[in-house]
């Protein structure tokens, strides 16, 4: 009987810029590591790679500059924007924000309240409504700390 499940094991791969040959950088990385950590490739063994990698070697990526003119072009420099509970991600969130940010005059952001840049609560739903205060009104990170402490994600 079979006890383990999938397996996964990440590969560190060498820097890699736009125009590298990707599949051969993908396949050299993975023998060597195989070798040096001693692990069996077989068949029917899935390798998955990430979209960012993907991009960055084939050149399909965009600037922040690329998204502060096409902001600009659609809505206008002298507008405000609002983003409401965008998706967050620690390496890709705050460069588009800065793109939006430089396209127009004015951003109004809502995110999960309260919760971290990436969305994750810093508080209990339970502490946060025995806490008194409203989620519409600006919660400064004094006020937050005065009420909860320093917060206590593991992220955080």
């Amino acid at each position: 009987m079979k006890y383990t499940g999938t397996k996964s094991i990440g590969i560190k791969l060498p820097i890699l810029k736009e125009g590298d040959d990707l599949a051969t950088e993908v396949v050299n990385s993975i023998i060597k590591a195989s070798k040096k950590e001693h692990f069996k490739l077989r068949d029917r063994d899935v390798i998955a790679i990430t979209e960012s990698i993907v991009a960055r070697t084939s050149g399909d990526y965009i600037t922040v500059t690329d998204i502060a003119e096409d902001i600009e072009n659609k809505i206008g420099k002298n507008k405000s924007v609002g983003l409401v509970f965008p998706i967050l991600s620690r390496n890709r969130f705050s460069n588009i924000l800065k793109g939006i940010a430089q396209g127009v005059r004015k951003i109004y952001l809502v995110l999960s309240y309260p919760a971290d840049e990436v969305g994750n609560h810093l508080v209990s739903d339970r502490d946060f409504y025995n806490s008194g205060i409203l989620s519409t009104e600006v919660l400064t990170e004094k006020k937050f700390k005065d009420t909860f402490g320093e917060p206590k994600h593991e992220f955080t």
